[in-house]
């Protein structure tokens, strides 16, 4: 059979494709390992684009995303914003700012806006002063009501933008765990000491003697997990692998590093530890993208659950963890963000209404809303205000969905009485729980790959880049 050599078109697209995925520099194009690549498939293809070319190529697909992103931005009343500050390898600060919304189909959109620049010894101002420029440029002004970062000290300043601020809360959970062992010194000596491991494990001989006492013990091929025992996930990860391999640790260690050497009592420790941060772990529902607000109280209720029946069990660390825990997430339940996210969410409805003294404070904020909401669509809209309280006791009164089920399905119908309920929970399911997509918020490879590639981008065009990624669900 005839074999046909792609149209310039379709290599351009796959070229396209696999720098904005991937989040490759566009010059990687004329890179000898691309070039060797490309010439050992080149009967099939024309010869690779220049790096000038790509780069001319993204430059209008900017163009043609934002405008997409802009008209999408123009049809809706309110949006959340998420925006994360993170530092690159070489130690720069950049912020990268996300818009949430919920579209007249109910489904939930994320798009990328920018990636700035911050001085390194950044100010609340700076940060505050960027999402104002951002609300400028992108038109949207009185829209905005929320922003939820990784960054402590900001409610102030957030707040006289006029905006509310929401804790990432991935963010505070490794604020917990940091809390927890900085006031616990054996746990914290505990942490380091199985760092101090890792490291050593990293190195080749050491790996190769771990190679050696694995084949003999038949454990596992798998190497130690390195963290720097900062952040709950990561130290997980380590703990738990260091627990797997802990008999042909300790035959490495006899006989190459014997003051590595844990003692029985470290590694009942180790498990302890393990058993807590399992508890956050299992309380995070596995998903792509991001999560909404709403199942932040739902979660802490069961991390909380879960700290005590170990407290009861008489695991120290548990109690260190669910005190510091119970400090940060005291006031969950005073946050209408919080509260009315998790109550216009019908998996959880009931969580937030059967506390006690909460549910008629709920029921009152949610009709203020309503009221407010017919106030300002006064003359544009032919739904008129009935009875609100009659609208929200009808939505009280429907069976709770199960835990796997859409939320959003539940609000997506015609039904006009309803018009002033579903707006509502429009606003308050559109904010979301993480300053990034929870895939990469709790899983650490991810997030070590993402903050590896977007670290090596030029910076020149790093805004670019993330925009296009972000982005990439509009290009196909």
């Amino acid at each position: 059979m005839p074999r046909f050599a792609p149209s310039l078109s379709d290599q351009m697209k796959a070229s396209m494709d696999m720098i904005i995925s991937d989040l490759h520099p566009h010059t990687i194009v004329e890179e000898p390992g691309f070039l060797r690549f490309f010439k050992s498939i080149s009967q099939m293809f024309q010869r690779p684009p220049t790096s000038n070319v790509i780069l001319s190529e993204l430059q209008d697909l900017i163009l043609k995303t934002t405008q997409i992103v802009q008209k999408s931005l123009e049809r809706v009343d309110n949006v959340a914003l998420s925006s994360e500050v993170w530092i690159t390898t070489t130690n720069k600060t950049y912020m990268t700012t996300t818009c949430h919304l919920i579209d007249n189909t109910w489904t939930r959109k994320s798009y990328v806006l920018e990636t700035k620049p911050l001085p390194e010894e950044y100010k609340p101002s700076h940060f505050v002063g960027q999402l104002l420029k951002l609300a400028d440029t992108w038109r949207l002004g009185s829209k905005i009501k929320v922003v939820v970062t990784n960054v402590d000290g900001m409610k102030k300043d957030i707040r006289k933008a006029g905006w509310d601020l929401i804790p990432c809360f991935a963010n505070t959970l490794d604020v917990v765990f940091k809390e927890t062992l900085k006031a616990s010194s054996d746990w914290k000596e505990l942490v380091q000491r199985c760092c101090e491991i890792s490291e050593h494990f990293s190195l080749v001989e050491a790996q190769r003697q771990l190679k050696k006492a694995q084949l003999k013990l038949r454990l596992p091929q798998h190497n130690l997990v390195e963290s720097k025992g900062d952040k709950w996930l990561s130290t997980l990860n380590m703990l738990v692998r260091i627990s797997e391999q802990h008999r042909a640790v300790r035959e490495v260690l006899l006989e190459f590093n014997y003051d590595l050497l844990l003692s029985e009592t470290e590694l009942k420790n180790i498990m302890k530890t393990t058993s807590c941060l399992m508890a956050f772990k299992y309380a995070i529902s596995p998903a792509e993208g991001y999560h909404s607000l709403s199942n932040i109280i739902p979660q802490v209720e069961d991390i909380r659950k879960k700290l005590l029946e170990l407290q009861l069990g008489g695991n120290e660390f548990a109690k260190e963890l669910a005190q510091h825990f119970n400090h940060r997430f005291s006031k969950a339940k005073e946050n209408d963000w919080l509260t009315l996210s998790t109550t216009l969410d019908l998996r959880y409805r009931d969580i937030t209404l059967s506390e006690k003294g909460a549910s008629a404070r709920i029921k009152n904020k949610i009709i203020a809303e309503m009221k407010h909401l017919a106030e300002e669509s006064h003359g544009r809209s032919f739904r008129q205000p009935d009875n609100f309280h009659k609208d929200l006791r009808r939505y009280l009164e429907k069976e709770m969905l199960q835990r796997n089920w859409d939320p959003l399905a539940f609000w997506n119908f015609p039904k006009d009485e309803d018009w002033y309920l579903s707006e509502v929970a429009r606003k308050y399911l559109a904010v979301v729980s993480t300053a990034v997509p929870a895939d990469i918020a709790f899983d650490t490879e991810k997030a070590r790959l993402v903050a590896s590639r977007r670290s090596n981008l030029d910076p020149e065009h790093l805004n670019m880049m993330l925009f296009l990624n972000g982005n990439r669900f509009l290009l196909s």
